[in-house]
């Protein structure tokens, strides 16, 4: 397992000054997305990401030197905008109760994961670096915070058992890949689940 002190010596990447630079950071990073959802981290290697971007080795490892800078890259990106959304929600959720809060959560996380794959999948890898406990950590507070905001507001240990549930029920059915119709079935009958459950005050 690595500890805060090893994920810090993680090297990173080289940010581009140019436009061109830019958009082919943005090539790296969406190629290397796809193939860890497809392949999976360990499976995936760096040869494989400039090729699916069309980019020589040598360009690749100018912008991220090891495969774990780039995991972290497409995490950090992801995450902030995670976190905008729950931001967002934060602002929108004032004076809901917790089921109705918990409706909003499945609908827009859902909606995040589901076109963000690659988040989920790197974010729980085996092991567990610094920088991927202090993500989920900014996250579980980011939700707990609405939950605890609630009319009426939930206890505290309550708000961050439920900032841990909320996120694993949603991504429950992401795994049935290609059956849009059944994911989206199994993601409203756990919505409606923990509806109930709220609304009955569980």
């Amino acid at each position: 397992m690595a500890s805060e002190k090893s994920s810090a010596t993680v090297p990173q990447p080289r940010a581009p000054q140019q436009k061109r630079g830019r958009d082919r950071v943005a090539a790296l990073m969406a190629a290397a997305a796809e193939l860890f959802v497809e392949k999976g981290f360990d499976a995936t290697t760096m040869t494989e990401i400039a090729a699916k971007a069309g980019a020589a080795i040598g360009t690749l490892y100018l912008f991220f030197p090891t495969k774990q800078a780039m995991a972290q890259a497409i995490l950090a990106q992801n995450a902030e905008a995670l976190s905008a959304e729950l931001d967002d929600l934060r602002d929108r959720t004032q004076g809901m109760s917790a089921a109705a809060i918990a409706d909003l959560l499945f609908a827009r996380l859902g909606a995040f994961m589901a076109g963000h794959p690659a988040y989920s999948a790197l974010l729980d890898l085996p092991g567990d670096d610094g920088w991927r406990r202090a993500m989920r950590g900014r996250r579980r507070s980011q939700i707990a915070t609405l939950f605890a905001a609630a009319d009426p507001p939930l206890p505290a240990g309550q708000a961050e058992r439920l900032a841990v549930i909320v996120p694993q029920l949603i991504r429950i059915p992401l795994t049935l890949i290609g059956e849009k119709r059944l994911r989206d079935g199994v993601l409203e009958e756990l919505r409606m689940m923990l509806s109930r459950h709220l609304e009955a005050g569980g």
